[in-house]
């Protein structure tokens, strides 16, 4: 036996690997031919995503490992999309790319049941990016108006209803007064297309359709599953929080946030302490946004460093409608620079600090930031400057 094993092999064995981990934990793609995507895209009226890739490319490998595993991903894509991924320089990536060229890997495509091209991009995303296209794109695609005219016609079956009503939430148009319609004109539907239609219908917390959904939640879970369920909830509960901060209504996010606790626990408050930040930012509320933020950074964010540094420059664009608010971004900043160690965390503390007066420990924490600085680096000439101006 010939036990030499080539570069090329290991190299497609592994992505192989990364290929199927997120089957099970992220994205589902599916291993049929082009033409049965095109099919089952149609008939599940869902679009098409497509990693066009190559076995050597890093950031190809990166995604699958990174990004296509992610849950929040795969709960996303597999609801609206059919996945796939096609190996470029293999049969039938080089027929694919007859019809949809590639010149650099990753290029991800998604594509209508026609296969017209909707959005074509080249280079890897991380998590956040990916699932912000996906939501775009999906977004963006109205398959509402045929649907529509069938509906005004007279149409009032469940299947046409259940597909009018997810074109225009896929659309962002409004549909809640279109389900609530129906669910009173249709009280003796089964269990499985009650928890269907009312998965598709829900949209905001402060609506019928939630109670509705909650009253049905165990059913609900049982057809599409904890992760797809809790997932719609939370987006519910921001969208009702996102109608709040456009009325500036208080008492809805005070609503949204009990029954955001009511359902899902929301244990550690992460959804509590960030609709809180949300509304303060949005309407200016001084005295909760720095609660709001100290929740944050004590509760949700005291090991991320990056997210402490963003939440004490976010609250500082505030200082001039609250000069107190720099007290507060001292904190956070400090917190920021104690746990990161960086001389870009630990220079924003010392110009806070310096900002308030406190030039002993404004110089301390510049000598730290340019103790730990490259020699000789333009970021230690900058810090040693700074220092320099503040002695002066």
């Amino acid at each position: 036996m010939n036990m030499i094993i080539s570069k090329g092999f290991f190299s497609s064995m592994i992505f192989l690997i990364l290929s199927t981990m997120s089957m099970g934990q992220g994205i589902d793609f599916f291993h049929g031919t082009w033409e049965e995507a095109l099919v089952k895209a149609k008939a599940e009226e869902k679009l098409i995503f497509v990693d066009a890739y190559a076995v050597w490319c890093g950031p190809c490998k990166r995604m699958a490992r990174n990004v296509f595993t992610d849950k929040t991903v795969g709960a996303y894509y597999n609801d609206h999309f059919i996945n796939l991924k096609i190996d470029m320089e293999k049969e039938p990536g080089r027929e694919f790319g007859q019809k949809f060229p590639v010149s650099a890997f990753p290029t991800l495509f998604y594509i209508d049941e026609k296969g017209e091209v909707l959005k074509k991009l080249v280079g890897g995303r991380d998590v956040e990016e990916f699932l912000a296209i996906g939501k775009a794109v999906a977004g963006s695609y109205d398959r509402s108006g045929d649907l529509a005219q069938l509906y005004e016609a007279g149409d009032r079956s469940y299947d046409l209803v259940l597909k009018y009503i997810h074109a225009l939430n896929n659309a962002n148009k409004p549909s809640l007064k279109i389900s609530n319609d129906f669910l009173r004109s249709n009280p003796n539907l089964n269990e499985k297309e009650r928890a269907n239609f009312l998965f598709e219908a829900l949209t905001a917390a402060d609506s019928r359709i939630f109670d509705l959904f909650v009253a049905d939640l165990k059913a609900i879970r049982k057809v599409k599953g904890d992760l797809l369920v809790d997932k719609k909830i939370e987006e519910a509960c921001w969208n009702s929080i996102q109608t709040a901060v456009a009325f500036e209504s208080k008492e809805l996010v005070e609503e949204t946030k009990t029954k955001m606790q009511l359902v899902l626990g929301d244990k550690d408050h992460a959804f509590a302490y960030n609709a809180d930040y949300e509304f303060a930012k949005a309407t200016a509320d001084m005295p909760l946004l720095k609660s709001a933020s100290i929740n944050i950074a004590k509760r949700l964010a005291s090991n991320d460093p990056e997210r402490l540094h963003d939440l004490c420059n976010e609250i500082l664009q505030y200082r001039n409608l609250d000069i107190t608010i720099t007290e507060t971004s001292e904190k956070l900043a400090k917190m920021a620079a104690d746990k990161g160690k960086s001389p870009m965390y630990l220079m924003t503390y010392a110009k806070i600090l310096a900002n308030n007066n406190k030039t002993k420990k404004a110089v301390k924490a510049a000598k730290k930031a340019l103790s730990i600085s490259e020699p000789g680096s333009q970021e230690a000439q900058a810090i040693q400057d700074w220092i320099d101006s503040l002695k002066a």
